[in-house]
């Protein structure tokens, strides 16, 4: 009676066997093979171990039982049965191969490759041996030689999924990014029934993601040194790479903003706010834009959301005050100056905004204080000299008109008042 094949979780191990045994062991043998084909690993060890029981010289039975031990993770047991095997048959591969495998898992890197060199010079075209060898030349950090194994395995087999993953694993780890990327897509396009694309297509968006960050990080370095339109092309460039790039997103569209492309900059925050909903920042952003883009419905129901998402935001706050103020709804204009005012009241621009409202409103004394409250913050020579001049003229039309005693009647008064400014926006 023949011992049937058996296909190892690894390896495969067998081939057919001649070996006389007595008809209960072969029986006890191929429950054991049908077992483990079913992942049955409990049974298939106590088929295996009846087999050895009866013949103890079976090196199949004992290295079927390694594999079995292997699977259940139970490296020592396996690597027993696999001496063992290999005192009953010399140089047998498999045995070598696997203990090999077990040696690895276990840690014991150096034992590891001895087994496997012998395993892949006895099959040097086993596309599996030469993986496993690969791993445990990347793991000693001889990647050189591991590369090699890896490309040797897949010219062996061109759907060898190992293979793949631990060449384009090193490839990035070595920063070769481009090749690394040009591996993973071998993978994807070589792949084999029942492998799950998603861990490949993970690694790829990973590898996406860092180069669209360096891609970043340069454009920030050329904006911080006022080279706009180069930090904007290697913005887009960061984008190309990988579009669910949120900094990217948003650096981009302030920069266009900043430029007046507001409608540029809107596609970019509606493209962020898809990766990032809850950001409260990028709907203060967009809802600028839409100010600017003469859509005050829309810029309000934007800032509503921001300031819920964040009701610290005082820049937020002075945005919104200036839509109101556009509108003529000044008690609301108001209200929001005021709230900027109590978060950050160092930002001269919230003082001079709310001063406008007051000046609106006919209440030309606090007008006249925010002002001066804007002149004691601001930095800025020529718009300290802006605000002097606006409070000259406050303080010229607050002040009683001189009386001249030989008449009754007020003294005509000076220059009229000037226009209002522009309001501030941050």
């Amino acid at each position: 009676m023949r011992k049937l094949l058996v296909i190892a979780s690894f390896l495969v191990l067998l081939t057919p066997a001649h070996v006389p045994a007595q008809h209960e062991a072969v029986e006890f043998y191929n429950k054991g093979v049908e077992a483990l084909k079913n992942n049955e690993i409990d049974e298939a060890i106590g088929h295996f171990s009846g087999a050895i029981e009866l013949d103890p010289l079976d090196h199949l039975a004992h290295n079927n039982r390694g594999v079995a031990y292997k699977r259940k993770g139970l490296y020592d047991k396996a690597i027993k049965d696999y001496d063992r095997a290999l005192k009953n048959k010399p140089g047998y591969t498999f045995a070598l191969a696997n203990r090999g495998t077990a040696l690895y898992r276990k840690g014991d890197l150096e034992a590891a490759l001895r087994d496997l060199t012998r395993a892949a010079k006895r099959r040097s075209r086993d596309s599996v041996i030469r993986t496993t060898l690969g791993l445990v030349h990347r793991d000693l950090g001889q990647l050189d030689l591991a590369v090699k194994d890896f490309q040797k395995a897949l010219s062996l087999n061109k759907r060898n999924m190992r293979a793949y993953m631990g060449l384009a694993g090193i490839l990035a780890s070595q920063e070769r990014y481009t090749k690394a990327l040009e591996v993973y897509s071998k993978a994807l396009k070589s792949q084999k029934k029942g492998w799950d694309p998603r861990e490949v297509e993970k690694k790829m968006d990973s590898i996406r993601e860092l180069l669209a960050g360096l891609l970043y990080e340069q454009g920030l370095e050329q904006y911080r040194k006022g080279r706009t339109r180069q930090a904007l092309s290697l913005w887009t460039k960061a984008l190309k790479r990988y579009p669910q790039f949120p900094k990217a997103l948003r650096d981009r569209g302030l920069t266009y903003h900043k430029m007046g492309k507001y409608s540029e900059a809107v596609k970019d925050f509606n493209l962020a706010l898809k990766l990032n909903p809850s950001s409260g920042e990028l709907y203060r952003i967009r809802a600028d834009a839409l100010y600017k883009l003469k859509k005050p419905e829309q810029a309000l129901d934007d800032y509503a959301v921001a300031l819920q998402a964040d009701p610290t935001d005082a820049v937020g706050y002075n945005n919104r005050g200036l839509v109101f103020h556009e509108r003529k709804d000044l008690d609301k204009a108001l209200q929001d100056y005021s709230k900027a005012i109590s978060i950050s009241p160092s930002n001269p621009f919230f003082f001079e905004n709310r001063a406008l409202v007051f000046l609106a409103k006919g209440q030309n004394r606090k007008a006249l204080k925010d002002y001066r409250r804007a002149l004691d913050l601001t930095t800025d020579k020529a718009q300290q000299d802006e605000i002097r001049s606006r409070i000259s003229d406050l303080a010229e039309l607050i002040a009683p008109a001189p009386v001249d005693p030989s008449h009754r009647g007020p003294v005509k008064e000076g220059s009229p008042q000037r226009s209002p400014p522009d309001r501030k926006t941050n």
